[in-house]
């Protein structure tokens, strides 16, 4: 079965030929794999999709965070639409399409392009390697700061079922340092699916932060992958925010090749009526002195589902490693689900490591004492949901997106 037919290429590399190759081998995932047992993907697979053909929007202000000051680039449907670069810092480093790519980009993304993903593994990943045309190339040369955040954003809007691929490429150089920032909205009323992948590089003693913010309508469907490489003494921030969709899975993998690096991944998933997200997380601690720390927490109402699955996998020869994971959930009604899943893998002996999951309802004490003081019950709930979530969103570095972050968790419920 294919959902993404389509042979115009726009970037030539032989991992496009792997993945075409590896393409009829390759089964869709079913529930009887343990990898995708709490994820149907049946609803997508039955749906009919068309390519989008369309770049055209006139919602396109719903993209935009109050008193951004970032370098912006638009894709409506999945293709391309529009940028908006800060003059003063862009000739610092490259933000360009995959239309746009020079012989001097391509020949310096040969390296990097799919060298930590196997497309001979996953089916949408092959799919994507082998046929994406859309997406950011980003790179920040060595010894270079990029002070003003850089936005990627999609908007779908669409009368009819589309489907479509998105591929980013995030190179930042030795002592170097980015803000990415990717958010996801959407207007049309059909059925839609983003298959999307996004490698990040970051060299030496270099610096990402990277923020996504899914906040599309609740026929809207992902299945998104990330990867991250990170060098020596290197340092990243990475941020997962889902606010809704008919079936998200989010997977991501996080590669610490060298010393003395630090990891943080921070996740928040807030759910209604019958939406479906699945985080799916690795960490390969593989060098000695690192350390990664992540903590996903999610609330859930109505009948929807939110499902955590991470594990850290602690190599041989990765001795002194600090590595902590914890997901924690409150569930607002009886027939919200959450299905939890943390994991330790160890083959070094001197290790500090530790996971946990909890699972519970709005705490009872707390919204009493509010509404002794006065305040309503609904207010209350709000204000226990913020307080919740604020572990998470306090450590955005932005002020501005971490002030809308807030206020679409604010809105949420």
């Amino acid at each position: 079965m294919s959902l993404f037919s389509t042979d115009n290429t726009t970037f030539s590399h032989t991992q496009r030929g792997i993945a075409k190759a590896a393409l009829p081998a390759l089964p869709y995932p079913t529930t009887k794999s343990e990898e995708w047992k709490f994820t149907s993907l049946k609803g997508i697979l039955d749906t009919k999709y068309e390519i989008p053909t369309s770049n055209t929007s006139k919602n396109v202000a719903i993209c935009c965070i109050p008193n951004s000051d970032a370098h912006t680039l638009l894709f409506v449907n999945g293709k391309f639409h529009s940028a908006c670069l800060n003059s003063k810092e862009k000739e610092k480093f490259v933000l360009k399409t995959w239309q746009e790519l020079d012989e001097t980009d391509k020949k310096h993304i040969e390296s990097y392009f799919s060298s930590n993903i196997s497309p001979k593994k996953d089916i949408f990943t092959a799919w994507n390697t082998a046929y994406f045309e859309e997406g950011v190339y980003i790179c920040v040369p060595e010894k270079t700061v990029i002070t003003t955040p850089i936005h990627i954003q999609h908007l779908t809007d669409s009368a009819e079922n589309i489907a479509f691929q998105h591929r980013n490429l995030v190179i930042v150089g030795r002592e170097s340092s980015v803000k990415v920032i990717e958010t996801q909205h959407s207007t049309g009323k059909s059925h839609t699916l983003c298959n999307a992948v996004t490698e990040i590089f970051v060299g030496e003693q270099a610096s990402i932060e990277y923020i996504k913010i899914q906040a599309e309508g609740d026929k809207a469907s992902h299945i998104e992958s990330t990867i991250l490489t990170q060098k020596g003494k290197s340092k990243a921030m990475l941020f997962a925010f889902s606010f809704s969709g008919e079936v998200v899975r989010n997977n991501l993998t996080v590669n610490l090749e060298g010393k003395h690096i630090e990891s943080n991944l921070y996740g928040s998933y807030l759910l209604s009526g019958s939406q479906h997200v699945d985080n799916h997380t690795e960490v390969h601690h593989k060098q000695p002195n690192c350390y990664s720390n992540e903590l996903y927490k999610g609330i859930i109402k109505d009948t929807a589902t939110g499902v955590f699955n991470g594990k850290i996998h602690v190599y041989p020869d990765a001795q002194k490693t600090n590595a902590y994971q914890s997901n924690r959930n409150i569930l607002l009604s009886d027939g919200a689900n959450i299905y939890t899943k943390p994991q330790l893998e160890i083959y070094a002996d001197d290790v500090k490591c530790s996971h946990g999951a909890t699972t519970g309802q709005m705490n009872e004490e707390a919204m009493f004492y509010l509404q002794a003081r006065g305040i309503s019950k609904e207010n209350a709930r709000n204000l226990l949901i913020n307080a919740f979530a604020a572990e998470v969103t306090e450590h955005i570095s932005v002020e501005y997106v971490q002030k809308y972050v807030v206020d679409l968790i604010e809105k949420r419920f």
